[in-house]
């Protein structure tokens, strides 16, 4: 009897010694990864890249030829929303213009127009996603003033492109 005691005792030391410890606790993160450490973390530049190329199917030449006509795009994108930050239709108007101008640019490129449009609708995707992680994980996004982003606003936003994407799936 004591014999069997011993080996269902070793057994079970065995067995609670090969369990993995639990996870730590993390706060308001609970049941997530940590987040990396500050030097670690992964550029959101790099992420877009990896997201669209991925979306639409690059080919490394297109690849080549995409990336500097969009970082062109979007660094006209970003100085028109810096020159009017309190004229939301001026800005509306010219972000309008500049994608139209880039429309021809990124045709040649990607040869149709379904692969255009999706160049647009995943530039939208993509912030909107982000948007949704930094709540996610707690984090306040920043409106353009640099103060927290408008729930309603944003409620809006969100709301649009899905009746956006809902439209052109019919």
């Amino acid at each position: 009897m004591k014999r069997f005691l011993l080996i269902i005792l070793m057994g079970v030391a065995a067995i609670a010694q090969a369990q993995e410890p639990p996870p730590p606790k993390m706060g308001r993160m609970q049941g997530g990864m940590p987040p990396p450490p500050p030097g670690d973390r992964p550029n959101i530049e790099a992420i877009k890249v990896a997201y669209i190329t991925k979306q639409l199917n690059l080919s490394a030449e297109e690849a080549q030829q995409f990336w500097p006509v969009h970082n062109a795009y979007m660094a006209e994108l970003k100085k028109a929303r810096d020159a009017n930050r309190e004229a939301e239709l001026v800005f509306e108007e010219q972000a309008l213009t500049i994608r139209k101008k880039y429309n021809n640019d990124f045709k040649k490129i990607l040869n149709g127009d379904e692969r255009v449009n999706k160049v647009f609708k995943l530039d939208r995707n993509f912030n909107d996603m982000m948007r949704q992680e930094m709540m996610k994980r707690g984090m306040k996004p920043k409106g353009p003033e640099g103060r927290p982003d408008k729930p309603e606003l944003r409620k809006r936003l969100m709301q649009r492109n899905r009746a956006d994407s809902t439209i052109r799936k019919n």
